[in-house]
């Protein structure tokens, strides 16, 4: 299949000298950008996204770069435009993970220079794209030879709202909902190894959609579950708790000084009436005292 695109591409200009192959695992990995991925675009129009959508897509992405931190052969990408003939415009999925490609910053994703499509697509469907996301693209990913092509509808408007579907063939088959674990049922990625989970009843701010780690038998976290965010926020509390203290600190402090303040109020009150009454009697004496 991917010779098969490889023939359908136009010629291409010749490239610039190569730099020396990177490899991992013994998997080529090609570290700066091809000619076409910096000749193509890699901006178009912005599709309006709800809330719902947005949060699966963020969450979603953060959650697989944080799985592959450590591995410089995994991309993640989001919304990003991928090429996959030199004669058709790109298509931008909501969440992509290609293996074997370089860790790096890239503008859009060519298929011919990484020279290979993406091993995993989600999309997010909204209700202007569901029926392109759950017919249109359907096809056309299995045309770019992706293995593995999800979609999942936050707003709950489709049945059934995540959907998995495995390469055989060169057309898709859809990949049946299973318990991977007790309590977890979801739609099993054989290229991940992760499974996927709808939530449900998130609240207002909770991703609808979780990802399982079956070799783990957890969720991946998402950010506000990770390590480091955790260690922020206790972190944080404990900042607060010595602000705290301190702030009571003072208010003791200043309530000593009141009470001082008060003390000597009435150490000067006492101190003015004892000479009150002493000019009072001395002022009484002389009146007593005969002139003469």
């Amino acid at each position: 299949m991917i010779e098969a695109l490889r023939d359908l591409a136009l010629p291409a200009r010749a490239p610039a000298a190569a730099a020396p192959a990177r490899t991992f695992n013994g998997a080529p990995l090609r570290w700066t950008p091809g000619p076409d991925e910096l000749r193509l675009p890699c901006e178009g129009e912005k599709v309006p996204q709800s809330s719902r959508q947005t949060i699966v897509i963020v969450e979603s992405t953060s959650c697989l770069v944080q799985h592959w931190r450590e591995r410089p052969d995994v991309f993640v990408g989001s919304d990003q435009f991928i090429y996959w003939r030199r004669d058709k415009p790109g298509v931008a999925p909501d969440v992509f993970v290609a293996f074997g490609v370089a860790k790096r910053h890239h503008t859009s994703y060519v298929i011919w220079e990484e020279r290979k499509p993406p091993d995993f697509v989600l999309e997010v469907v909204s209700p202007s794209s569901r029926r392109q996301d759950r017919e249109d693209k359907l096809d056309l990913y299995a045309k770019m030879a992706v293995p593995e092509y999800f979609w999942f509808d936050p707003e709950d408007k489709a049945d059934p709202a995540l959907a998995g579907f495995d390469l055989n063939g060169g057309a898709y088959e859809p990949l049946p909902e299973e318990t991977v674990a007790e309590g977890v049922v979801g739609i099993r990625s054989k290229v991940l190894g992760l499974c996927l989970c709808v939530r449900p009843t998130p609240s207002v701010y909770d991703c609808p959609l979780r990802w399982y780690d079956l070799a783990a038998g957890k969720f991946l976290r998402v950010p506000r579950e990770s390590d480091d965010y955790i260690r922020r926020l206790t972190e944080d509390k404990r900042g607060l708790a010595d602000d705290k203290r301190r702030l009571a600190d003072d208010k003791r402090g200043l309530t000593d000084q009141v009470r001082r303040l008060a003390d000597d109020n009435h150490r000067l009150a006492d101190d003015k009436r004892r000479l009150e009454a002493r000019v009072a009697e001395l002022e009484a004496i002389v009146e007593r005292k005969p002139r003469g």
